[in-house]
């Protein structure tokens, strides 16, 4: 299945980032919580008007506003100001106002920053249209992870006196985060969220669920009505080094006995990236768990599918927390024919039915020509955010140029408009917890690939809350 399929970039949205960025990396332990000179996110200097790519001396590729086939609906504007209630008198209509942005352009993520720009660019578009500002996008390329170029791209938005920025691959894995609360840049990360060991980061927050942590108590709400009996856990997980491996163990292994499920001793850790299975399977084996929890991102999910369902004798079924096109392909069909059950804060029309989340799956069909996947969303209702935080700025007659007066209105109000949640008449929210600056409520689900589709099947919130079948 070729990932530039309609049917594939219809259902598929997670990301091979932090897979890409971390064995780029080599993770030497403790580095990773440190984050203050790992991974960044960005590399060039170029600024770039809406409509606009180039290159700098460097030769890194800069972008904007990469626009797309001009068919959204010129009422589109009319509509958001309605389903958010905008108020004309502090909308910033006629403003000009810069925000940074900071993806993989280029690189084995650039599939990532495509999609993730096109979400922006659109809701730029929105904003404008419903009598919001002219927010001028400058677009940087981490390259799918180069620590360097994040350093670089955070000075270049320093200096261009950027208040505020999207980020993705948790500010970089962490290379741009003290970058971001020296110059006081407010952030929103809707591409890796906070994770662990970017939360409580000074103007840095997350916007997704915390994966596979946050998954995991709905998850198992599911698993425990439709796998009855089976009761006994087992884990494999990417080697995120020390001290994050014994936080993520600790918790998930908390998270499960709480609903009831037993550890059956089987913990494994494996290098990120890894495409050879082989001495990790026989271990599985060795000590076979009723389901086993099966963390990775990117290729890993999809090569272990493949190894592991021919790998002959005992097996038992897995779940896994991220679908990704690189994922599908390495999988080798094992997906579509055995099935890949996974959770995630997944996107796709089942899980759009809020006013905001139609609107925006009809302009990103007509913009673009095919349906958004889940990055596009986060970071189009990201932008939206960022606008909603410049509307409590100018009502209180403040500077939307200030990073920290940005900062402080959003700490007022931890909510934003949400293309997850809510109903057919209702917006839905994402909230972010004021001290570790990730989300507490964000809706999950888990879901099944197979036979070229994804099903859902069970919806939650961030610990199994608001459980319900689908």
């Amino acid at each position: 299945m070729s990932i530039e399929d309609d049917d594939l970039r219809r259902h598929l949205g997670a990301s091979t980032s932090r897979r890409q960025l971390l064995k780029g990396l080599g993770l030497a332990g403790a580095g990773l919580v440190l984050g203050s000179s790992l991974l960044a996110a960005c590399g060039d200097d170029e600024e770039s008007d809406s409509g606009s790519t180039g290159t700098d001396a460097a030769g890194d590729t800069t972008a904007g506003s990469t626009g797309g086939t001009g068919g959204s609906s010129s009422d589109a504007g009319a509509q958001l100001a309605e389903i958010l209630g905008i108020d004309p008198a502090n909308a910033g209509a006629g403003m000009a106002w810069k925000m940074g942005s900071v993806l993989a352009l280029t690189g084995p993520g650039s599939y990532y920053g495509k999609t993730m720009s096109n979400g922006i660019d659109l809701a730029v578009k929105h904003i404008k249209a419903a009598g919001g500002p002219d927010i001028e996008v400058i677009t940087l390329d981490h390259k799918s992870g180069d620590a360097q170029a994040g350093i670089d791209a955070m000075r270049d938005l320093i200096a261009k006196g950027v208040p505020a920025k999207l980020a993705s691959y948790v500010d970089d894995l962490g290379a741009m985060l003290p970058q971001t609360e020296q110059s006081k840049m407010f952030t929103l990360d809707g591409g890796g969220g906070t994770s662990i060991f970017g939360q409580g980061k000074p103007f840095f927050y997350g916007t997704r669920a915390i994966t596979p942590n946050d998954a995991l108590p709905g998850s198992l709400k599911y698993l425990k009505t439709a796998m009855p009996g089976k009761t006994k856990l087992g884990y494999i997980m990417w080697d995120l080094g020390e001290p994050v491996n014994t936080q993520i163990r600790e918790d998930l292994l908390a998270k499960a006995e709480a609903e009831g499920f037993e550890f059956n001793g089987l913990y494994e850790v494996y290098p990120v990236g890894a495409s050879d299975y082989s001495t990790l399977i026989p271990k599985i084996k060795a000590n076979l768990p009723d389901i086993l929890i099966a963390y990775g991102s990117g290729q890993d999910p999809g090569h272990f599918a493949s190894q592991w369902y021919t790998s002959g004798g005992d097996l038992c079924p897995y779940l896994g927390f991220e679908l990704t096109p690189d994922g599908v392909n390495a999988a080798k069909g094992a997906y579509d024919q055995y099935g890949f059950m996974f959770s995630a804060d997944y996107f796709d029309e089942n899980v759009g039915v809020n006013p905001l989340a139609k609107l925006f799956i009809s302009e990103f069909q007509a913009e673009y020509g095919s349906m958004p996947d889940f990055y596009a969303a986060n970071f189009y209702e990201n932008t939206l955010a960022m606008w909603d935080v410049i509307r409590r700025v100018l009502a209180k007659k403040g500077d939307i140029n200030s990073g920290e007066e940005l900062d402080a209105a959003f700490q007022a109000d931890l909510t934003a408009a949400s293309v997850y949640g809510g109903d057919a008449t209702t917006v839905g929210k994402y909230e972010v917890d004021p001290v570790t600056h990730t989300v507490v409520r964000r809706p999950m689900g888990i879901f099944q690939q197979k036979d070229g589709k994804v099903t859902p099947l069970a919806y939650f919130d961030i610990n199994g809350d608001d459980y319900r079948e689908a």
